[in-house]
């Protein structure tokens, strides 16, 4: 049966990031089982939010660290963001070291994913469709490469334009300020300049993602060239509270409209 035949159902094969990105792609994971499809969520054994769900099943892999290793990097992070009395340079080394540590966590998640030779054959002889997952931390990119899977991202954005690059999207520096430089869209020659030089290249892997959700919408966002395979998608990792009164509705969507 086509894909794009009514009553066609897939077979998706996740990889997420531990923590807030964690959220969005849950959302769409549990959606897409409930919708039918066969949805496989391969996760580490120890991790700060990633669990089973009532429309997927999950696969574990064993990491070489604790729970209790990876609740004290989280305390650590904490206290260093309440922490307002700590003297800037104290402050600085405190977060280089929490950063590398972090790095640590993930390089030893993903090496226990891609270097445990059973669970990748396993895992291929599944015939996904697809993977899902957060290029931010390139493991299921990496994974959908090994597979030949086409790989389907969700993500806000990446660091110095990171994400038009692999999707061969314009990001004219004239106007679209890179992430971390507080720039807008109107900025002085000088600041031009240096949006230009903050530019790196991009990793061939990253290139053969088939579909971009980025979880931003244009409303709320300076004005930037996209690429038919990026989708924006904001707002789908934010809780629903209550409806809009009729007030805020006639913001919303004048806001949209401007």
């Amino acid at each position: 049966m086509h894909p794009r035949e009514p009553g066609w159902t897939g077979s998706i094969l996740v990889v997420p990031m531990d923590g807030s990105h964690w959220t969005g792609v849950k959302a769409v994971a549990e959606e897409m089982g409930r919708r039918g499809h066969k949805v496989m969520v391969v996760i580490p054994e120890v991790s700060v939010l990633l669990g089973p769900g009532k429309h997927y099943a999950t696969r574990m892999f064993p990491v070489p660290y604790g729970q209790q290793q990876l609740d004290e990097l989280q305390a650590r992070n904490a206290e260093v963001m309440d922490n307002k009395q700590q003297p800037l340079l104290e402050k600085i080394s405190t977060r280089i070291s929490n950063m590398r540590k972090f790095v640590g966590f993930q390089r030893a998640t993903a090496e226990s994913l891609l270097l445990n030779q059973e669970l990748v054959d396993f895992l291929r002889k599944q015939n996904f469709d697809a993977v899902l997952t957060s290029p931010t931390v390139p493991t299921g990119a990496i994974l959908a490469y090994n597979l030949s899977l086409p790989a389907v991202y969700m993500l806000r954005g990446l660091p110095c334009g990171l994400d038009s690059t692999a999707t061969a999207c314009p990001n004219p520096p004239s106007y679209v300020p890179r992430f971390f430089t507080h720039y807008s869209d109107c900025m002085s020659f000088r600041q031009r300049v240096l949006n230009v030089l903050r530019d790196v290249s991009v990793v061939e892997i990253l290139q053969s993602g088939a579909l971009w959700l980025l979880r931003y919408d244009f409303s709320l966002e300076f004005p930037k060239p996209l690429m038919p395979n990026m989708v924006l998608i904001g707002g789908i990792n934010c809780a629903v509270k209550r409806p809009l009164i009729k007030g805020e509705q006639r913001v919303f969507f004048a806001l949209r409209s401007f």
